[in-house]
């Protein structure tokens, strides 16, 4: 369990620095990672969200202007769970994508709450969280104005309905300690997936990107009906500011706390419960970047590394002798 010995340090036989991309590159693969997640996504929302609109506006006067025919019509082409299941696609498919292709370079976490889980949880320098959640905004933002280019005013609102290019709302009747403990939670259900197949060493190697991205999918299935399921903040706040520049209706600022405290919460509280739950090491610095996307056990154990057991315990490498006179001592990787 966390706690009972003392925290060692994973490392690769050299120093962190020397082994992950410099912050730029890292910023700007999580810029693009962002900018396309959000662009995926939310582009589907808004097709998903401007489809039945468009369906109505299409029907003959007469029967558009019937009495009691827009209720009916309403319900007829309204959105249903399988239409939710293809935005919770359509977000997954991108974020299992995107880990694979970013993951090596920044860690690809593209959400804000992401970044500070695992600075809470010692597997992130504090230094590098605000850098990442600027870049992650702005991601977003670019991302959002790419839907916004490619459908324009449609996609902002449409027959006096406003769909602000795919934004998350929360939904008529859910007060806001309902939809704070939605984002929360569906927060709560992306770091476990995060810390279980992303963090945790003893996790099978390559399933990350797919793990993720489902485990994102059936958040956005349990509570797209209260918020929109965004579970990220920035996902949240691009599609605002790009109606910004549209005709719509009052933009609910008001709400956007919910996407900022909401994930927050419930994915540091995943990341510390599943480091007690299952007796997972804190380890500072974070793992090598990409480590959950390729097998290591394959390539072998990195050149005068430490290992990790199942228990989370370092060690020396199968193969390598301890240094020193005493073949029972301290081991010290080469160089370090």
């Amino acid at each position: 369990m966390v706690g009972e010995h003392e925290h060692h340090p994973v490392t690769t036989g050299a120093p962190l620095e020397d082994d992950e991309a410099p912050l730029t590159r890292r910023l700007l693969a999580e810029f693009v990672g962002t900018l396309i997640f959000v662009a995926v996504g939310t582009g589907a929302a808004s097709v998903l969200l401007k489809g039945p609109i468009e369906a109505f506006q299409s029907l003959p006067p007469q029967l558009r202007g019937a009495p009691g025919n827009t209720e009916i019509f309403s319900t007829l082409l309204g959105n249903g769970l399988g239409d939710l299941l293809a935005v919770a696609l359509a977000f997954a498919t991108a974020l299992a994508v995107l880990v694979y292709a970013m993951g090596g370079v920044s860690g690809a976490h593209f959400n804000p709450a992401v970044t500070f889980a695992l600075a809470v949880s010692r597997r992130f320098r504090w230094g590098d969280v605000f850098p990442y959640w600027i870049v992650q905004c702005l991601g977003a933002i670019a991302g959002a104005f790419v839907v916004a280019g490619i459908y324009g005013q449609a996609a902002a609102s449409s027959g006096g309905t406003d769909i602000f290019f795919g934004a998350t709302l929360i939904a008529d009747g859910i007060d806001w300690p309902r939809a704070l403990l939605s984002e929360a939670f569906i927060g709560f259900i992306l770091m476990t997936a995060i810390m279980a197949v992303a963090v945790d060493p003893r996790a099978p190697k390559g399933w990350s990107g797919l793990i993720i991205g489902l485990a994102l999918a059936g958040g956005i299935l349990v509570t797209g009906a209260a918020t929109g399921g965004s579970a990220n903040f920035a996902r949240s706040l691009g599609p605002l500011v790009a109606s910004l520049l549209y005709d719509t209706g009052d933009i609910p600022w008001g709400d956007i706390w919910i996407y900022a405290v909401g994930p927050i919460i419930g994915a540091a509280a995943a990341a510390l419960i599943y480091e007690s739950v299952t007796g997972l090491e804190t380890v500072t610095p974070a793992p090598e970047p990409g480590a959950a996307t390729h097998d290591d056990a394959a390539l072998g154990p990195p050149s005068g590394g430490a290992v990790v057991t199942t228990t989370g315990e370092t060690g020396t490498p199968p193969g390598l002798a301890p240094t020193g006179d005493d073949p029972s001592g301290p081991t010290t990787p080469p160089g370090l």
